[in-house]
């Protein structure tokens, strides 16, 4: 194991180059901004923890949502790839049995006692709650874990869609992962996030988000046992073909205060799942559904149903985008983003939220998109919704164009060209 000092000097010489190729690519641009960053993180933990500790490094990607939009939860299919935009953590093991972290953007330390246990007051809606709830998930499967200080920098847009709480999750658990020797699988490390998000944060979140970070590659997942999700890894290389360039637009409103629109939309799922004496949607046949229609009108209201009819038209989607991935067709994948981004506006309803309808920066992002690319590509909003970002499949004699006049009207540096990632959360050295 290296000091900071070390490895900043190792990273800088390019011994760290063929490591950050296999995470971040090829070209020559994207490693020296990643060793600069890199050897930034390295800086800034000596800073905040002091020089000459030994220290290791880790990644936890971000993640862009393809298809299953709202369906993990109600126990669907999901559809995801781990993008290069992740979150990097320097990391040292220490003795006291706390948890010390600084994140570059937030001007506090999290400062968490591993003796003491359970959600605490006042830390609900911070990271900390999520440091503390992973610990927690960890002594629960029988594994102890230490203290450890760590600076994290993270490239994963925040309340943006792409997963930052999924990618700092993962980030914390790979830590102690590693310095710990716990030895647990990606899954497990996904279902301890998911349980800190849900019970310590407040969260109702499906588990699609930490899946995807923790194992990387396009994730086709069946959720309809949680508690061990059928798990298919597609590999990146068979999503886009020659040419066509996958785009995420940050239209500058975040979601980060919108948890109960987000949790709104799981509990009218769920009440007409209730409704028709089950938990989830996915224990309900459409068949039953549309038999019950004038009864689930009556008890739980048009949006729930219009809900409830958005799950099963998705789940089936997302199942047909998958096959659409593995046999090549990259056209009929497209129209069913097409479809789903259709939905999310008629039946989902959380493109914008109807509480502040002045502002609509995804529908207008979407409209743009459809303006620009109508019959040479694709578009849908991504994640949870309400704000956030777009994403968008552009064909490269449009991606200039494209660019341009997104950053336009949403601002220089909002209009992102992923690449996609096979390496889920990992140390990297």
């Amino acid at each position: 194991m290296a000091t900071s000092t070390q490895l900043r000097q190792r990273i800088a010489t390019g011994e760290w180059d063929p490591k950050l190729r296999a995470l971040y690519g090829n070209t020559e641009q994207e490693l020296c901004r990643q060793r600069a960053r890199y050897c930034a993180a390295l800086e800034q933990f000596e800073l905040y923890f002091g020089p000459g500790r030994q220290v290791q490094v880790y990644s936890a990607p971000g993640r862009a949502e393809l298809g299953g939009n709202h369906t993990d939860h109600q126990h669907g299919y999901g559809l995801a790839a781990a993008v290069t935009l992740d979150l990097v953590a320097v990391a040292a093991r220490n003795t006291d049995g706390y948890v010390r972290v600084k994140s570059r953007g937030f001007n506090k330390l999290d400062v968490i006692d591993l003796t003491v246990a359970g959600p605490q007051e006042g830390e609900g809606t911070h990271s900390a709650s999520l440091i503390r709830g992973i610990a927690e998930g960890f002594r629960a499967v029988g594994k102890k874990v230490g203290g450890f200080d760590a600076y994290t920098a993270s490239d994963v847009l925040r309340g943006s869609g792409l997963s930052s709480s999924a990618a700092f999750e993962m980030g914390m658990a790979v830590i102690w992962n590693g310095e710990y020797d716990c030895g647990l699988a990606p899954t497990e490390l996904a279902k301890i996030c998911q349980y800190a998000e849900n019970t310590y944060f407040g969260k109702p979140s499906g588990l699609l988000d930490q899946l995807t970070s923790a194992v990387g590659g396009i994730i086709f997942a069946d959720f309809a046992d949680p508690a061990s999700p059928q798990i298919e890894k597609i590999h990146t290389d068979g999503l886009l073909p020659p040419g066509m360039n996958l785009c995420v637009t940050d239209t500058r409103g975040s979601h980060s205060e919108l948890t109960s629109e987000f949790a709104a939309i799981r509990k009218e799922m769920e009440q007409v799942a209730g409704t028709l004496g089950k938990k989830v949607l996915g224990q309900v046949t459409e068949s039953e559904f549309w038999a019950a229609l004038p009864e689930l009108r009556c008890k739980c209201g048009d949006r729930a149903v219009l809900r409830a009819i958005h799950y099963f038209e998705e789940n089936t989607r997302t199942l047909a985008q998958r096959d659409a991935l593995q046999a090549g067709r990259f056209a009929a994948f497209a129209a069913l983003v097409l479809e789903s981004g259709r939905a999310s506006f008629a039946l989902c309803q959380n493109v914008y939220c109807s509480t502040d309808v002045r502002h609509q920066g995804l529908s207008v992002a979407l409209a743009l998109s459809q303006c620009i690319l109508q019959g040479r590509g694709a578009w849908r909003m991504q994640g949870g919704g309400f704000a956030g970002t777009i994403q968008a499949y552009v064909p490269r004699e449009l991606l200039g164009r494209y660019h341009s006049e997104i950053e336009r009207v949403f601002g220089a540096g909002s209009c992102y060209v992923l690449r996609l990632r096979e390496q889920g959360a990992v140390r990297v050295g």
